[in-house]
């Protein structure tokens, strides 16, 4: 294999959009100049790769949270068409009402963008563009204008989710997955059996009932276990399950979809400022390592990771299955085995100590968390 890794912009940068930049365009457009960098290096790359000894007519995208989204955008831009044979998505997408994030209409994006000038205390893109490069962050503040992936007409001519409705996405072979405990925000951070129950009222209104059936908890520490499933139920796994389910109801080409459960082996007694060891589980990004094989970056500084062999096995056999992936648009080995998604019956593979083949979370509560609106408590 021949690995690239390359750079885009990112923030303002690299998705603000505009009315001043849409009328410079010729497309009559802005925003998402990011994913703009990103298709610019795929033809980089298919028109030189061979000269570092790869395959023009066999490239892998594969991207990891952000990343992964980048990857569904790829995949449904048509500027990217004929670009790559293959795609992996890790815990990352936008499509639909799921998950932690959509596509912002170019109309409201320019609005955004106009906001973010104004906050920046310029007049024009003229004097943006004067200002220094480290004035352009994006302010963290609850008034601060979403800045995000732009359905901009030109990269993402319409909403991803129709793209695929009307089979206009590039129809490359999936290899899609989730880690057993990822969330993001959600009900937040809970203590009780009581603030559970509170949390869901506040946040589901007339539907907390129906919510709170489809996670029953019936004490402090339940309450704990399913509140932060919610998290991940209703963020991660409804957008990756709906790109799964795009590409399978909508494409000919096969989805291998996967979930990563296996916690790291950390050395006894290291702490850390951001996570606890104890119940971190297999967290937000902790599959990377294992799929690229770079288990031994964690011990570059301070020895925080104690690796077992059989951490070592698994991630030896995860990269195996990924180059099996790229090379045929299978991930199939000897080792494992990946279901492929099919509708109807929703089966991944389970990636732990002892693989296994596991079910997708229950789909009554994916398509929970996509109605919409939420109505407030009366």
């Amino acid at each position: 294999m021949v690995f690239v890794n390359f750079n885009y912009r990112l923030g303002a940068l690299g998705l603000m959009a505009h009315p001043e930049l849409s009328r410079e365009s010729p497309h009559h457009t802005s925003g998402d100049y990011g994913f703009l960098d990103q298709i610019a290096a795929l033809h980089w790359i298919k028109d030189n790769i061979a000269k570092f000894g790869g395959n023009p007519d066999n490239i892998t995208i594969m991207g990891q949270s952000a990343g992964s989204m980048s990857v569904l955008a790829m995949q449904a831009s048509p500027l990217a068409k004929g670009l790559f044979q293959r795609a992996v998505g890790m815990s990352g997408a936008i499509i639909g009402d799921a998950g932690i994030a959509s596509l912002i209409p170019l109309k409201q994006a320019e609005h955004n963008g106009e906001r973010l000038e104004k906050m920046w205390g310029a007049h024009s893109i003229a004097e943006l563009r004067a200002l220094p490069a480290d004035r352009l962050g994006v302010p963290r503040s609850p008034s601060s204008p979403p800045i995000g992936p732009v359905e901009d007409g030109y990269v993402l001519p319409d909403s991803i989710q129709d793209i695929f409705a009307k089979s206009e996405q590039s129809d490359v072979p999936l290899l899609l997955g989730f880690t057993h405990d990822e969330s993001f925000g959600g009900l937040g951070k809970i203590e009780s059996l009581a603030q559970y129950r509170e949390r869901a009222r506040e946040k589901f209104g007339d539907r907390a009932a129906r919510f709170l059936k489809l996670y029953p908890a019936s004490n402090d520490a339940e309450a704990k276990a399913k509140a932060h499933l919610a998290d991940r139920d209703a963020t991660m796994v409804a957008s990756m399950e709906a790109w799964a389910r795009a590409q399978a109801e909508h494409g000919k080409a096969p989805v291998y979809s996967y979930m990563f459960a296996h916690p790291h082996s950390y050395t006894p007694n290291v702490t850390f400022s951001d996570l606890d060891p104890a119940i971190a589980g297999a967290y937000h990004t902790s599959g990377v390592p294992f799929w690229l094989g770079t288990l031994d970056s964690f011990n570059q500084f301070r020895k925080t990771r104690d690796w077992k062999p059989e951490d070592r096995k698994l991630s030896s056999e995860m990269m195996d299955a990924l180059v099996a992936f790229a090379r045929t648009g299978s991930p199939d080995t000897k080792a494992l085995s990946f279901p492929r998604f099919n509708p109807k019956n929703e089966r991944l593979l389970k990636l732990d100590t002892r693989p296994a083949i596991d079910s997708w979370p229950d789909r009554q509560k994916l398509e929970f968390f996509k109605e919409k609106p939420e109505k407030p408590a009366s």
